[in-house]
């Protein structure tokens, strides 16, 4: 026996509550996605625009003013971070020992001051790069609440940002001299594993075994004196190291960059400079 066909109407009922069905069913499962957090791409607010250029400008560390010799020198690689300054050929230095305690020309340093070329005639010029400041200087610090008692007053550390303290970034230490050896003194607390310390030649970043690391026992406290490490604890706080980094480049040393990016309480201190041609 042959089956009728629906009538039209009747098609088109069943169509439309078909499609009212499938309706509903999207629209609960695009309720279910909302109360998730999901939000379709038209809902979604546009990004903020970009800093203006001269915001971005003062997040940049000042520009290093030229020196004789070769101005075409390379800058640094992709990985390099800001440029380096010329390699300054036809400069000539002598060697230099800065403890931070005086500038470049003799005068005391002022305590808890900015600093970037009082130092330039003994061949070092200092930067501060953050990516959540506006400091683009490093600071000489009254640092005798994280020294031992018979510890010099001042050391180089990161940026100070009044009530806020300390910035978090990275300090630059240039050497348009380009000497072939540099040694100096980090101190920072000794629950942080390793101090970085990345080492450019030309536009080349070295391995990090060319700073070569060993304790400053200049600073370590008697009852440590036997562990290996140099430490101390400053008053009320925790334990502090001292390790003495020297660098060696027979092509010669462009910069020198120290990372204080890492967990709170990662401060780093640097004392007791050497720069040897």
């Amino acid at each position: 026996m042959r089956r009728r066909r629906p009538h039209p109407v009747v098609r088109a009922l069943r169509g439309l509550a078909a499609l009212t069905l499938a309706g509903l069913v999207v629209a609960a499962a695009y309720a279910g996605l909302r109360s998730l957090g999901f939000r379709p791409r038209w809902e979604v607010e546009a990004p903020p625009p970009p800093p203006p250029p001269t915001e971005l400008r003062a997040r940049m560390p000042p520009p290093v003013s030229p020196l004789g010799g070769n101005q075409d020198a390379p800058e640094a690689g992709a990985e390099g971070g800001p440029s380096l300054p010329a390699r300054g050929e036809g400069a000539v230095y002598a060697p230099a020992r800065i403890d931070f305690e005086t500038y470049g020309d003799g005068r005391p340093v002022e305590s808890n001051a900015a600093v970037s070329e009082e130092w330039r005639e003994q061949g070092l010029v200092l930067s501060f790069e953050s990516y959540t400041a506006n400091a683009v200087r490093p600071y000489v610090l009254d640092a005798r609440r994280y020294l031992p008692p018979n510890a010099p007053a001042y050391a180089l550390g990161p940026a100070l940002a009044g009530e806020r303290g300390l910035e978090v970034g990275v300090i630059h230490l240039d050497f348009p001299g380009r000497p072939r050896r540099v040694a100096f003194t980090l101190l920072g607390p000794d629950l942080i594993e390793r101090f970085l310390v990345i080492v450019r030649s030309g536009d080349e970043r070295l391995p990090a075994s060319t700073a070569a690391r060993s304790p400053d026992m200049r600073y370590a406290a008697d009852e440590n004196s036997g562990s290996g490490k140099a430490t101390y604890n400053p008053s009320g706080r925790g334990v502090f190291r001292a390790e003495r980094v020297v660098v060696a480049v027979a092509a010669g040393i462009d910069r020198i960059s120290l990372d204080g990016w890492g967990p709170p309480g990662h401060l780093l201190l640097l004392d007791h400079l050497e720069i040897d041609p």
